[in-house]
C-alpha cells in the first residue's frame, strides 16, 4: 500500500493583511510512503504558479494557487546512505475581492520543513512544511 496521497494544502492570511501586496501561510501536510528520522528533517522547496483565475459571485474572484516539488527525506533505520524522494502536486483555491478581473503575481519565502511527531517519538510519515506568501494583486480601471 505505497500509494501516494494527496497533499492537503491550506493558505491562512495573515492578520492585517488588508491591502495588496496580501500576505499569508501556506501550508502543506502530507503523508510520507516511508517512516522518516525526526531528527534529520526533511528537504522541500516548493514551487507556486497561479493556474487559473475565474469570476465567482459579484466583485469575488478565485485563482487557483498550485503547488509542487520533490520532498528528500531520510527513511527510519536507512541510514544516511537510503535517501528517498517523493513528489508533491496539489492546489489550493484563494478568494479576492475585486470589480475587475485581478492580475496577481505570487511571491514565496523561505519555507520551513518539518516532521510532525509526539514527543519521544522517533519516526513520523506525517511530513508539515510552511511557506509564507506574498501576493500581489492588480485590476485594470474601467476593465
Amino acid at each position: 500500500m505505497n500509494k501516494i496521497q494527496p497533499p492537503i494544502i491550506t493558505f491562512t492570511p495573515s492578520l492585517g493583511s488588508t491591502a495588496t501586496p496580501f500576505s499569508g501561510i501556506v501550508n502543506i501536510t502530507q503523508r510520507l510512503c516511508f517512516k522518516s528520522c525526526v531528527g534529520s528533517n526533511p528537504v522541500f522547496a516548493p514551487q507556486f504558479s497561479v493556474r487559473n483565475i475565474a469570476n465567482v459571485g459579484k466583485g469575488v474572484y478565485a485563482f487557483t494557487l498550485h503547488c509542487e516539488g520533490i520532498i528528500s527525506y531520510v527513511p527510519c533505520e536507512g541510514g544516511c546512505c537510503c535517501t528517498k524522494q517523493q513528489p508533491i502536486v496539489g492546489d489550493v483555491v484563494i478568494s479576492i475581492a475585486s470589480d475587475t478581473a485581478p492580475t496577481i503575481e505570487i511571491e514565496p519565502g523561505a519555507s520551513i520543513n518539518a516532521l510532525d511527531a509526539t514527543p519521544c517519538q522517533s519516526c513520523s510519515r506525517t511530513f508539515v512544511s510552511d511557506t509564507p506568501l506574498s501576493i500581489n494583486v492588480t485590476t485594470t480601471a474601467g476593465a
